[in-house]
């Protein structure tokens, strides 16, 4: 749980500084609001993915056959 946070901060970050860069120069104390879209389209895109490999490995385990131990 701590990793997923850790990288949704670092993803919102990275885009907040990656996004500024290319938008018009704001006034100070102006939110820049186009960083914060892209930082979100990023994190969700992270999650979807995150989801998807979540449920393939569920699907995996579901139909993955289970050896018996012999005793």
């Amino acid at each position: 749980m701590k990793i997923t946070s850790m990288f949704v901060i670092l993803m919102v970050v990275m885009a907040m500084f990656l996004g500024s860069g290319d938008a018009a120069p704001s006034a100070p104390g102006k939110i820049p609001v186009k960083a914060i879209q892209k930082a979100g389209r990023a994190v969700g895109k992270g999650l979807r993915a995150i989801n998807i490999a979540s449920t393939a490995h569920d699907v995996y385990s579901f139909f993955k056959p289970k050896h018996k131990k012999k005793h």
